[in-house]
């Protein structure tokens, strides 16, 4: 075998250990959005005001809501007020 034969095996070799760990990320990634999506689902302001505690003032509980989803990547109506950051959110 020549040289070139056997580095392109290799590339072809490291190609195809790439893709399938390409492949083996994205599976594992729709099945944790999968999980958050039934753990999760979507609620509108009123359900989550209403899940808040006693006394949170709704302006800073719609705004707190609407920057966790901001920066976490999270859908807006999937920020409930009971979820912990480690646990639920990835954090």
């Amino acid at each position: 075998m020549t040289f070139l034969l056997q580095i392109g095996i290799a590339c072809l070799a490291v190609s195809a250990v790439v893709v399938g760990l390409f492949a083996v990320e994205l599976i594992l990634v729709r099945k944790r959005e999968r999980h958050f999506d039934a753990c999760w689902p979507p609620i509108t302001d009123e359900e989550f005001l209403a899940r808040c505690s006693p006394g949170v003032s709704r302006d800073t509980a719609l705004r707190t809501r609407r920057i966790v989803a901001e920066q976490l990547g999270i859908p807006y109506d999937q920020v409930h007020p009971d979820q912990d950051f480690v646990h639920d959110l990835d954090c």
